[in-house]
Formats: C-alpha cells, structure tokens, sequence
C-alpha cells in the first residue's frame, strides 16, 4: 500500500517545457555583469553586451540540461550523515533562511535574529531525526558585517553534522574553498561527498544576478552542488495563473542552468521551484495559497521530467504565530509536496512569516508534522501475514489484543506513530496535565538543548582549529 500521486500529464508537461524554452530563445534573460555573457556567445548564444540580455537557441539549452545530473549526494560529516538526491529516495526535509528576525520565546515579541538564534536553531535541527539537512536558518544581526559571514560558516559547522547549504550567497571563494579542505579532507573527498552546498536566487522575471551567477559558477567547478530557486509571484513577477507561474519558474531555471553548465560543464544543480502567490489585498508573498501548492506540484512534476532535482517551499507559511494558520499550512502543502515526489523541502522546519521569521519551539512542532507526512507516504504492507487473519480467530468475537505478544512487539517496531506534541489524553486527563501544544514544544526544546551541553562536531582538534582560524573566532 503506497500513495500514488501525479499532476501533470505528458502532454503538459511537453507544453510548459516547450514554452520555456521558446522564453528563453524570444525573450531570454537578463544576466549583466556575468563572465557567461562571452562564454554563452562563443556557445552560439545571442548576447546583447549593452543590456546584458542572452537569447539562448533551444539546442543550447537541451545540452546544458543533458549535463545536468539527476543524483546528487548532500554530504555530511559523516557518510552516515549523507543524503542523496535520486528517484526513489523520497522527499529530505530541511530548514529555511536567512531570516532576519526570531520570536522570542521569553517575551512573546519579534525581534531580530542573534547568532545565539543561529546556534540554538542549528542545534535543535541536528538533533531532530525528521531534519536531513541544515540551512542557514538565520541572519546573525549582532555579528558586525564584515565578520557575519564567517562567523556564521564556524557556528554551522560546529553545531550539526548534516550537510549544510549557505542560502545567503557567500562572497568569499578563497574562505570556502579552505573551508572545504578542512571539513572535508581535501578537494577530491569533498568532490566525492560535498558538505556544503550554495543557493542561487533567479530574480524574477527573467534576471539573474551577474556576480551571483559567477560566484556559484566558481563554486560548482570545485563540486559544490547549487539550488538554483527561482521565485516567480503570480499577478506581480509573473503572469496571474498557475500555469504562467509554472512555466516561467522553469524557463528561469533552465536559463541559469545553461550558464552554469557553460561555465562549470557537470554542475550538480537543483531546481528551486518556488513559484508562488502574491495576495491582491495585502501586497504580501502567500507560500501558503493552494495555487502556491498547485505551481510547487507542477514543478517538482516538472524538474523530474527535465532529469534534475527539485527543492520546494514545502512548509511555508505567512502565519506569525504557531497557530492555526500555521498548522494547515505547512501540513497541507508539506503533504502536497512530499507526495509529489520533492528531493528536498524546505519552507522551512520552525520558520514562520514567509521564511522571515524563526521560532524554536515551531522547530518540534513542525518534526511532528514531518514525522505524520513520513508515515501517510511510507509503504504499508498489505500481505496474508500482515492481516494477522489468525490472531482475529484466536481471539475471537468480542475479545481484544491488548494482550497479545505481537501488539506490543508491532508498537515497539513503530507501528504507530507517536506524537511529542499532539495530546491523545483524555479531556480530564489533559486538563490535568495542564499544558497545551505549545508548551510541550517549549519543553521538547529545553530539553534537547540540555542533553547537547556535552556534544561536539565530528570535527578533531585540529580541525576546530583551523576552521576557527580560517573564519577568524575564537575555536572554544
């Protein structure tokens, strides 16, 4: 027993390809400042030098995409660590960032990000088995800017063990690339199992940033695996319907992709598909709109059918508060996406307000919610031993199984799944208790954090010291 889920038909599919290409070969795309400019005219690009506007012939496009490759591993400290991107992997789930602001748990109010926010939230996220890899969740806003970014680089890396991905586009080549060597072991081990990987952000419509572009082109040369996310907002960025939104996300993507594989031959790229909605009453970005969902269905549909991994906002939502709101959200659309088969979904675990907005309990809140989806989309075996047919004879009419050997021995093997946050008492019996949702997040967080006052990197001496070195902390 499994979910089966599609969207798209082939003739669909075929149609927005078809028209995101012919995008990029009448319209083409806005890339000024970038070294591609000479490398995609010496491809047989049309380049406008004064615009900075690239028209690409379709048999271009066809062969940046065939270079593409569909499986890529996100490599941890550990191979343990390691996620791989590949048909039949499922979906990873993940963070988001970089906010610029934390509700505080204290007080109630928002406030802007910390670096202690930045540790605690990469703490909690290491520990979290529903967690696969670690974004930079957030924007440490009282580390001066000149050092923020290393700073930043040192906090993750001592604090998880998962991959990380940098969503904030890093500047400094030469930094990363001795980070590289020291986390990894080297160029070629860090080819083989890359820990970090970057993101790359398409401005829609039809833009992408020329010294950004270069920077993760630079990067992919060295093995680093880049999510390139383009973020088209129907009735703003893009044109108002699904479809549009869809089609011009991919025409994006497929754009940058072109450059990149022109400029680093082999990037391991992923599709950000992160169409959305902008809300006509509000003026604001709704990750949470069913179209949102819609346009993030269509484009993991999509991005496999292209032959790449896809990356989508599976848990975003505009709420401010770990409310209702929240809850159907990132529950809705985290369904919607994982069964349509998304690599990696961000959104992200404990972020709320559009991505902007961190708060640490919403962190266990959101494992639950990632631990339901897991088990709604896990294979359920439907056998002749599953039916436990002779146990139903056993037992007979009005009997029960409480007792029975194999019940305990199936809710062991997790049979069930049992919540941290959701209440199963009884009325009286929760009323007792005395704590709601909320509550028993916040303690879920106390005490996660408390159990790693001891834990450390799978980083040696060595190596702290080095890493410290290179990001210009203090390693203790």
């Amino acid at each position: 027993m499994r979910q089966r889920t599609s969207w798209l038909s082939q003739e669909e599919k075929e149609l927005i390809a078809g028209e995101a290409v012919t995008l990029l070969e009448r319209v083409g795309m806005h890339m000024s400042g970038s070294r591609a400019l000479d490398v995609l005219a010496a491809a047989g690009a049309s380049v406008d030098p004064a615009s900075g506007v690239v028209r690409f012939p379709p048999g271009l496009v066809h062969e940046a995409l065939a270079q593409c490759p569909r499986e890529i591993v996100m490599g941890g400290a550990t191979p343990a660590q390691d996620v791989l991107l590949a048909d039949g992997e499922g979906s990873h789930f993940c963070s988001s960032g970089c906010g610029a602001f934390a509700l505080d748990d204290e007080t109630g109010e928002r406030r802007l990000s910390t670096l202690d926010d930045l540790r605690s939230a990469t703490a909690l996220l290491d520990a979290a088995p529903e967690v696969d890899l670690v974004w930079t969740t957030v924007t440490a806003n009282d580390v001066p800017l000149d050092v923020r970014e290393l700073t930043g680089f040192f906090t993750m890396f001592t604090n998880t063990d998962k991959h990380v991905t940098f969503v904030d586009c890093p500047s400094q080549v030469e930094s990363l690339l001795r980070i590289r060597d020291i986390v990894a072991g080297g160029a070629e081990a860090f080819r083989e199992r890359p820990r970090f990987s970057t993101l790359l952000t398409a401005a829609s419509p039809l833009q992408v940033d020329g010294g950004a572009l270069d920077f993760n082109a630079a990067m992919a040369a060295h093995g680093v695996p880049v999510e390139v996310y383009t973020i088209p907002m129907s009735g703003a960025t893009a044109p108002v319907t699904v479809a549009a939104g869809v089609t011009q996300a991919v025409a994006e993507f497929l754009g940058v992709a072109t450059a990149m594989q022109a400029m680093a031959p082999g990037a391991r790229l992923v599709f950000g598909a992160s169409s959305n909605v902008m809300d006509m009453r509000s003026a604001h970005v709704a990750y949470g709109a069913p179209e949102s969902h819609l346009m993030a269905a269509a484009g993991i549909e999509m991005g496999h059918f292209l032959g790449v991994p896809v990356a989508v906002p599976g848990l975003g939502t505009e709420a401010k508060y770990p409310g209702i709101q929240a809850g159907y959200d990132k529950a809705l659309k985290g369904l919607t996406t994982a069964s349509a088969g998304a690599d990696v979904i961000s959104g992200g675990v404990g972020m709320l307000d559009s991505v902007d907005l961190l708060y640490l309990p919403q962190i266990v809140i959101d494992c639950e919610i990632v631990g339901i989806i897991r088990r709604l989309l896990a294979d359920v075996a439907i056998s002749h031993e599953e039916v436990l047919g002779e146990m139903i004879e056993r037992v007979g009419p009005g009997g029960h199984f409480l007792a029975e050997k194999e019940t305990t021995r199936r809710i062991r093997a997790g049979e069930q799944f049992a919540p941290v946050v959701s209440t199963r008492l009884s009325y009286d019996a929760w009323k007792t208790e005395g704590r709601d949702e909320i509550a028993a997040a916040r303690e879920q967080v106390a005490a996660t954090l408390s159990a790693r006052a001891d834990w450390r990197p799978a980083l040696t001496d060595d190596q702290m010291v080095a890493l410290a070195d290179v990001c210009g902390v203090d390693p203790v």
